[in-house]
């Protein structure tokens, strides 16, 4: 069963312990207002940002867990 690690400021972090976060995991940018959930790390960084729903939180979700696979596959 996974097991996320309690909410994690995402700038604070090295590319090497990004890589290793579970998709998922939520993080925030710099302050606790910029939540999302993070899906991936390779040449850039994937995360689902709150703001960025817009009432249609499971297709927006979807999209981006979809889009970090890739980027996790091709690092």
């Amino acid at each position: 069963m996974a097991r996320f690690k309690p909410i994690v400021d995402i700038w604070t972090l090295s590319d090497q312990e990004r890589a290793t976060l579970q998709p998922g995991q939520w993080v925030f940018a710099g302050d606790r207002n910029n939540v999302g959930r993070f899906y991936g790390q390779g040449r850039s960084t994937v995360v689902a940002w709150r703001g960025n729903w817009k009432g249609r939180f499971r297709h927006y979700n979807r999209a981006l867990s979809d889009y970090g696979s890739t980027v996790r596959n091709r690092a």
